[in-house]
Protein backbone atom coordinates (compact mmCIF):
# COMPACT_ATOMS: atom_id res chain seq x y z
CA UNK A 1 0.00 0.00 0.00
CA UNK A 2 1.31 3.40 -0.98
CA UNK A 3 0.28 7.32 -0.08
CA UNK A 4 0.82 7.54 -3.58
CA UNK A 5 -2.34 5.52 -4.46
CA UNK A 6 -4.27 7.27 -2.12
CA UNK A 7 -4.40 10.19 -4.68
CA UNK A 8 -4.33 9.07 -8.00
CA UNK A 9 -7.79 9.52 -8.92
CA UNK A 10 -7.59 12.39 -11.45
CA UNK A 11 -9.98 15.54 -10.81
CA UNK A 12 -12.90 15.20 -13.68
CA UNK A 13 -13.48 18.58 -16.08
CA UNK A 14 -11.44 20.57 -13.15
CA UNK A 15 -10.50 23.54 -16.10
CA UNK A 16 -14.66 23.28 -16.98
CA UNK A 17 -14.03 23.43 -20.83
CA UNK A 18 -16.65 20.60 -21.42
CA UNK A 19 -19.62 23.26 -21.75
CA UNK A 20 -20.03 24.02 -25.43
CA UNK A 21 -17.13 21.72 -26.42
CA UNK A 22 -19.13 19.98 -29.46
CA UNK A 23 -18.40 23.28 -31.21
CA UNK A 24 -14.66 23.16 -31.28
CA UNK A 25 -14.77 19.30 -32.11
CA UNK A 26 -16.53 20.46 -35.26
CA UNK A 27 -14.64 23.47 -36.24
CA UNK A 28 -11.05 22.99 -37.98
CA UNK A 29 -9.92 19.51 -35.72
CA UNK A 30 -6.97 18.76 -37.39
CA UNK A 31 -6.02 22.31 -38.93
CA UNK A 32 -3.23 24.67 -36.71
CA UNK A 33 -5.17 25.96 -33.59
CA UNK A 34 -8.13 23.54 -33.72
CA UNK A 35 -10.93 26.20 -33.32
CA UNK A 36 -8.49 28.52 -31.15
CA UNK A 37 -8.04 25.84 -28.18
CA UNK A 38 -4.12 25.13 -29.05
CA UNK A 39 -2.38 28.24 -28.37
CA UNK A 40 0.20 29.93 -30.62
CA UNK A 41 3.62 28.68 -29.39
CA UNK A 42 2.31 24.97 -28.98
CA UNK A 43 4.51 22.19 -29.94
CA UNK A 44 3.91 20.90 -33.55
CA UNK A 45 6.42 18.26 -34.60
CA UNK A 46 6.00 19.09 -38.27
CA UNK A 47 6.41 23.16 -38.37
CA UNK A 48 9.43 23.55 -35.67
CA UNK A 49 9.94 26.80 -36.09
CA UNK A 50 13.69 28.47 -36.30
CA UNK A 51 15.51 28.60 -33.60
CA UNK A 52 18.60 31.04 -32.38
CA UNK A 53 21.71 29.52 -32.23
CA UNK A 54 23.29 28.09 -29.00
CA UNK A 55 26.48 29.71 -27.86
CA UNK A 56 26.72 28.69 -24.72
CA UNK A 57 25.76 25.61 -23.22
CA UNK A 58 24.93 26.87 -19.67
CA UNK A 59 23.44 23.25 -18.13
CA UNK A 60 26.58 21.13 -18.80
CA UNK A 61 30.30 21.61 -18.09
CA UNK A 62 32.54 19.59 -20.01
CA UNK A 63 32.40 16.92 -17.30
CA UNK A 64 29.03 17.12 -17.15
CA UNK A 65 28.35 16.42 -21.19
CA UNK A 66 31.19 13.26 -20.70
CA UNK A 67 28.32 11.61 -18.42
CA UNK A 68 25.10 12.92 -20.41
CA UNK A 69 24.23 12.19 -23.72
CA UNK A 70 21.48 14.59 -25.60
CA UNK A 71 18.51 13.06 -26.72
CA UNK A 72 17.31 13.59 -30.29
CA UNK A 73 13.92 15.55 -31.58
CA UNK A 74 11.59 14.00 -33.54
CA UNK A 75 10.47 10.24 -34.82
CA UNK A 76 9.22 9.78 -31.61
CA UNK A 77 8.29 5.91 -31.45
CA UNK A 78 4.20 5.43 -29.58
CA UNK A 79 6.23 3.99 -26.64
CA UNK A 80 6.50 5.09 -22.35
CA UNK A 81 7.45 4.08 -19.68
CA UNK A 82 6.13 1.03 -18.50
CA UNK A 83 5.54 2.00 -15.16
CA UNK A 84 2.68 4.55 -16.21
CA UNK A 85 0.60 1.42 -17.52
CA UNK A 86 1.53 -1.00 -14.48
CA UNK A 87 0.79 1.43 -11.87
CA UNK A 88 -2.48 2.15 -13.02
CA UNK A 89 -4.37 -1.46 -13.76
CA UNK A 90 -8.09 -1.46 -14.62
CA UNK A 91 -8.59 -2.74 -11.45
CA UNK A 92 -7.42 0.03 -9.45
CA UNK A 93 -8.60 2.54 -12.04
CA UNK A 94 -12.58 1.23 -10.94
CA UNK A 95 -11.28 1.16 -7.21
CA UNK A 96 -10.51 4.74 -7.46
CA UNK A 97 -13.56 5.94 -9.28
CA UNK A 98 -15.16 5.37 -6.25
CA UNK A 99 -12.79 6.85 -3.54
CA UNK A 100 -13.12 10.72 -2.75
CA UNK A 101 -10.93 12.81 -4.80
CA UNK A 102 -7.88 13.27 -2.04
CA UNK A 103 -5.55 15.14 -4.07
CA UNK A 104 -8.04 18.54 -3.98
CA UNK A 105 -9.50 17.90 -0.90
CA UNK A 106 -5.58 18.37 0.27
CA UNK A 107 -5.08 21.10 -2.03
CA UNK A 108 -1.72 19.36 -3.72
CA UNK A 109 -1.38 20.92 -6.72
CA UNK A 110 -0.70 18.33 -9.25
CA UNK A 111 -2.35 17.61 -12.16
CA UNK A 112 -1.87 14.66 -14.79
CA UNK A 113 -4.92 15.16 -17.56
CA UNK A 114 -5.44 16.52 -21.15
CA UNK A 115 -4.16 19.66 -20.13
CA UNK A 116 -1.10 19.62 -19.01
CA UNK A 117 1.10 17.46 -16.39
CA UNK A 118 2.41 19.88 -12.96
CA UNK A 119 4.86 17.77 -10.67
CA UNK A 120 4.06 18.54 -7.27
CA UNK A 121 5.13 16.99 -3.97
CA UNK A 122 3.52 15.60 -0.99
CA UNK A 123 4.93 17.31 2.47
CA UNK A 124 8.05 15.72 3.78
CA UNK A 125 6.41 13.25 6.45
CA UNK A 126 4.13 11.65 3.29
CA UNK A 127 7.50 10.87 1.30
CA UNK A 128 9.24 9.87 4.65
CA UNK A 129 6.93 7.06 5.01
CA UNK A 130 5.96 6.16 1.28
CA UNK A 131 9.84 5.77 0.93
CA UNK A 132 10.07 3.47 4.35
CA UNK A 133 7.08 1.69 2.92
CA UNK A 134 8.89 0.89 -0.15
CA UNK A 135 12.05 0.31 1.39
CA UNK A 136 10.61 -2.17 4.15
CA UNK A 137 8.14 -4.19 1.84
CA UNK A 138 11.59 -4.62 -0.95
CA UNK A 139 13.97 -5.61 2.14
CA UNK A 140 11.20 -8.18 3.17
CA UNK A 141 10.68 -9.83 0.01
CA UNK A 142 14.64 -10.13 -0.69
CA UNK A 143 15.80 -10.74 2.35
CA UNK A 144 13.06 -13.58 3.56
CA UNK A 145 14.12 -16.14 0.32
CA UNK A 146 17.04 -15.67 1.05
CA UNK A 147 17.17 -16.05 5.11
CA UNK A 148 14.56 -19.46 4.29
CA UNK A 149 17.59 -20.63 1.61
CA UNK A 150 19.90 -20.15 3.78
CA UNK A 151 18.25 -22.30 6.84
CA UNK A 152 17.77 -25.12 4.00
CA UNK A 153 21.39 -24.87 3.23
CA UNK A 154 22.83 -24.88 6.48
CA UNK A 155 20.61 -28.08 7.49
CA UNK A 156 22.22 -30.09 4.56
CA UNK A 157 25.49 -28.99 4.74
CA UNK A 158 25.62 -29.80 9.06
CA UNK A 159 24.60 -33.51 8.17
CA UNK A 160 24.45 -34.02 12.08
CA UNK A 161 20.27 -33.98 13.24
CA UNK A 162 22.14 -33.29 16.71
CA UNK A 163 22.88 -29.78 15.17
CA UNK A 164 19.58 -28.49 13.88
CA UNK A 165 18.50 -27.11 16.83
CA UNK A 166 21.93 -24.86 16.33
CA UNK A 167 21.40 -23.92 13.17
CA UNK A 168 17.68 -22.97 13.97
CA UNK A 169 19.02 -20.61 16.86
CA UNK A 170 21.61 -19.05 14.54
CA UNK A 171 18.69 -18.64 11.91
CA UNK A 172 16.96 -16.96 13.92
CA UNK A 173 19.08 -14.29 15.46
CA UNK A 174 20.41 -13.53 12.38
CA UNK A 175 16.78 -13.33 10.92
CA UNK A 176 16.19 -10.88 13.85
CA UNK A 177 19.40 -8.84 12.87
CA UNK A 178 18.68 -8.48 9.28
CA UNK A 179 15.01 -9.53 8.03
CA UNK A 180 13.33 -8.01 11.57
CA UNK A 181 13.98 -4.21 10.86
CA UNK A 182 13.12 -3.98 7.60
CA UNK A 183 9.74 -6.30 8.63
CA UNK A 184 8.88 -3.58 11.09
CA UNK A 185 9.51 -0.82 8.57
CA UNK A 186 7.09 -2.30 6.50
CA UNK A 187 4.57 -3.06 8.59
CA UNK A 188 4.70 0.42 10.96
CA UNK A 189 4.35 2.50 7.44
CA UNK A 190 1.59 0.16 6.24
CA UNK A 191 -0.03 1.19 9.66
CA UNK A 192 0.61 4.61 9.75
CA UNK A 193 -0.91 5.13 5.66
CA UNK A 194 -3.88 3.31 6.62
CA UNK A 195 -4.78 4.62 10.05
CA UNK A 196 -3.24 8.44 10.37
CA UNK A 197 -3.85 9.32 6.07
CA UNK A 198 -5.18 12.13 7.70
CA UNK A 199 -1.98 13.69 9.29
CA UNK A 200 0.21 12.19 6.22
CA UNK A 201 -1.56 13.66 3.48
CA UNK A 202 -0.57 17.20 3.31
CA UNK A 203 0.59 19.36 0.33
CA UNK A 204 4.26 20.22 -0.25
CA UNK A 205 5.67 23.87 -0.68
CA UNK A 206 3.88 24.12 -4.07
CA UNK A 207 4.58 22.89 -7.80
CA UNK A 208 7.76 22.05 -9.14
CA UNK A 209 7.72 21.77 -12.94
CA UNK A 210 4.87 21.87 -15.59
CA UNK A 211 4.33 20.79 -19.37
CA UNK A 212 1.45 22.27 -20.93
CA UNK A 213 0.09 20.88 -24.01
CA UNK A 214 -2.32 23.70 -25.20
CA UNK A 215 -0.14 26.46 -24.41
CA UNK A 216 3.06 24.71 -25.44
CA UNK A 217 4.98 26.05 -22.52
CA UNK A 218 7.48 24.69 -20.06
CA UNK A 219 7.01 26.37 -16.43
CA UNK A 220 9.31 26.13 -13.84
CA UNK A 221 8.94 27.31 -9.93
CA UNK A 222 11.50 27.97 -8.18
CA UNK A 223 11.29 28.33 -4.13
CA UNK A 224 13.84 30.43 -2.04
CA UNK A 225 15.19 29.10 1.02
CA UNK A 226 12.72 29.31 4.29
CA UNK A 227 14.38 31.67 6.91
CA UNK A 228 13.66 30.69 10.48
CA UNK A 229 11.19 33.16 11.65
CA UNK A 230 10.55 34.92 8.67
CA UNK A 231 7.34 34.37 5.99
CA UNK A 232 8.29 32.54 3.09
CA UNK A 233 9.02 34.33 -0.24
CA UNK A 234 6.93 33.97 -3.12
CA UNK A 235 8.34 31.57 -6.10
CA UNK A 236 10.19 32.44 -9.16
CA UNK A 237 7.82 31.41 -12.03
CA UNK A 238 9.84 30.86 -15.02
CA UNK A 239 8.16 30.25 -18.19
CA UNK A 240 9.56 29.04 -21.63
CA UNK A 241 8.77 27.60 -25.16
CA UNK A 242 8.77 23.40 -25.12
CA UNK A 243 10.76 23.78 -27.96
CA UNK A 244 13.76 25.26 -26.34
CA UNK A 245 14.54 22.58 -24.17
CA UNK A 246 16.74 19.40 -25.27
CA UNK A 247 16.26 16.26 -22.94
CA UNK A 248 19.53 15.01 -21.83
CA UNK A 249 19.79 11.15 -19.96
CA UNK A 250 22.17 12.12 -17.13
CA UNK A 251 24.30 9.39 -15.83
CA UNK A 252 25.15 8.84 -12.35
CA UNK A 253 27.19 6.46 -9.85
CA UNK A 254 26.61 5.01 -6.42
CA UNK A 255 27.19 1.91 -4.39
CA UNK A 256 24.55 0.29 -6.89
CA UNK A 257 26.18 0.85 -10.36
CA UNK A 258 25.03 3.64 -13.14
CA UNK A 259 21.51 5.08 -12.66
CA UNK A 260 19.65 7.61 -15.66
CA UNK A 261 17.64 10.52 -14.87
CA UNK A 262 15.97 12.70 -17.59
CA UNK A 263 16.33 16.59 -17.64
CA UNK A 264 15.21 19.47 -19.43
CA UNK A 265 17.39 21.92 -19.84
CA UNK A 266 16.80 24.98 -21.13
CA UNK A 267 18.84 25.94 -24.47
CA UNK A 268 19.67 29.51 -23.70
CA UNK A 269 19.58 30.19 -20.10
CA UNK A 270 20.56 28.57 -17.22
CA UNK A 271 17.90 26.16 -16.24
CA UNK A 272 16.80 22.41 -15.58
CA UNK A 273 13.97 21.10 -15.09
CA UNK A 274 14.62 17.04 -13.46
CA UNK A 275 11.27 15.54 -15.37
CA UNK A 276 12.67 12.51 -14.28
CA UNK A 277 11.66 12.90 -10.72
CA UNK A 278 8.41 11.62 -11.92
CA UNK A 279 9.82 8.12 -12.36
CA UNK A 280 13.11 7.97 -10.25
CA UNK A 281 16.29 7.12 -11.39
CA UNK A 282 16.80 3.74 -13.76
CA UNK A 283 19.66 1.56 -13.97
CA UNK A 284 19.23 1.48 -17.85
CA UNK A 285 18.73 4.96 -20.19
CA UNK A 286 16.11 3.04 -21.71
CA UNK A 287 13.55 4.61 -19.67
CA UNK A 288 14.75 7.99 -19.88
CA UNK A 289 14.12 7.36 -23.97
CA UNK A 290 10.66 5.97 -23.59
CA UNK A 291 9.93 9.04 -21.49
CA UNK A 292 11.39 11.52 -24.02
CA UNK A 293 9.00 9.99 -26.63
CA UNK A 294 6.26 10.31 -24.35
CA UNK A 295 6.79 13.73 -23.48
CA UNK A 296 7.14 14.58 -27.30
CA UNK A 297 4.12 12.74 -27.88
CA UNK A 298 2.19 14.61 -24.93
CA UNK A 299 2.79 17.79 -26.29
CA UNK A 300 2.37 17.38 -29.85
CA UNK A 301 -0.55 18.87 -31.07
CA UNK A 302 -0.50 17.15 -34.54
CA UNK A 303 -1.08 14.28 -33.79
CA UNK A 304 -3.79 12.35 -30.04
CA UNK A 305 -2.61 11.95 -26.56
CA UNK A 306 -0.50 9.15 -25.74
CA UNK A 307 -2.96 6.35 -24.90
CA UNK A 308 -2.43 5.26 -21.10
CA UNK A 309 -4.89 4.89 -18.49
CA UNK A 310 -4.56 7.70 -16.19
CA UNK A 311 -5.54 10.22 -18.43
CA UNK A 312 -8.59 8.03 -20.12
CA UNK A 313 -11.10 10.30 -18.71
CA UNK A 314 -9.57 13.19 -20.44
CA UNK A 315 -9.28 12.60 -23.81
CA UNK A 316 -12.23 13.48 -25.22
CA UNK A 317 -11.86 17.14 -23.78
CA UNK A 318 -8.58 17.31 -26.33
CA UNK A 319 -9.99 18.17 -29.61
CA UNK A 320 -7.17 16.48 -31.88
CA UNK A 321 -7.78 13.64 -29.47
CA UNK A 322 -10.95 13.52 -29.63
CA UNK A 323 -11.57 13.67 -33.09
CA UNK A 324 -8.93 11.20 -33.48
CA UNK A 325 -10.87 8.26 -31.18
CA UNK A 326 -14.70 8.99 -32.72
CA UNK A 327 -12.68 8.25 -35.97
CA UNK A 328 -11.08 5.02 -34.76
CA UNK A 329 -14.08 4.03 -32.52
CA UNK A 330 -12.09 3.79 -29.35
CA UNK A 331 -14.05 2.99 -26.48
CA UNK A 332 -14.81 5.57 -24.16
CA UNK A 333 -13.58 2.93 -21.18
CA UNK A 334 -10.98 1.44 -23.19
CA UNK A 335 -8.52 0.70 -20.09
CA UNK A 336 -11.16 0.83 -17.13
CA UNK A 337 -13.22 -2.16 -18.94
CA UNK A 338 -10.26 -4.08 -19.93
CA UNK A 339 -9.50 -7.55 -18.21
CA UNK A 340 -6.50 -8.36 -16.29
CA UNK A 341 -5.43 -10.95 -18.74
CA UNK A 342 -5.20 -8.21 -21.71
CA UNK A 343 -3.93 -5.34 -19.27
CA UNK A 344 -0.68 -7.73 -18.73
CA UNK A 345 -0.19 -8.43 -22.39
CA UNK A 346 -0.56 -4.88 -22.77
CA UNK A 347 2.69 -4.24 -20.10
CA UNK A 348 4.84 -7.04 -21.13
CA UNK A 349 4.46 -5.66 -24.83
CA UNK A 350 4.89 -2.09 -23.85
CA UNK A 351 8.51 -3.67 -21.31
CA UNK A 352 9.45 -5.21 -24.97
CA UNK A 353 8.82 -1.93 -27.29
CA UNK A 354 11.03 -0.26 -24.70
CA UNK A 355 13.90 -2.57 -24.54
CA UNK A 356 14.24 -2.00 -28.45
CA UNK A 357 14.01 1.38 -28.61
CA UNK A 358 16.03 2.83 -30.99
CA UNK A 359 16.78 6.82 -29.58
CA UNK A 360 20.13 6.45 -29.51
CA UNK A 361 20.79 5.96 -32.87
CA UNK A 362 18.21 8.59 -34.60
CA UNK A 363 19.18 11.91 -36.05
CA UNK A 364 18.50 15.53 -33.98
CA UNK A 365 15.96 16.99 -36.20
CA UNK A 366 16.04 19.88 -34.01
CA UNK A 367 19.91 20.57 -35.13
CA UNK A 368 18.35 21.25 -38.64
CA UNK A 369 16.92 24.27 -36.75
CA UNK A 370 20.07 25.71 -35.15
CA UNK A 371 23.82 25.15 -34.34
CA UNK A 372 24.61 23.72 -31.15
CA UNK A 373 27.27 25.12 -28.89
CA UNK A 374 28.21 21.14 -28.02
Amino acid sequence: MSILSLILRPEINRFGIANGFKNVLNSNINGVNAGGYYEDAAYRSDALPEQADQHQEQNRSKLGRSASFRLPWGKARDVLPPSFLSDHSPRLLRELEKREDLSKKIGLQSENNHECFRYATLAFRARFFDMMNALGKLGTFILVPILFLTYLFALSASGDSETWPTVLDTTIDYGLVTVAPVLTMWLVSNLAIRFCTGFLLKAGQGPKWELNRRTGMVTVWQYPRKLPFMPRKPPNVIEKPFYEFDAWCCARVDRHGSLFDLVLSHRYSKLDVTVGDILGSHGHPNMCYAFWDFIQNYMDVTRPLPDFPLIEKYRHMDPVTADHDRNAGRPERYWRDMDMETFKKKVNRMHTDVTIIDTASRPNLMAEKLNYAS
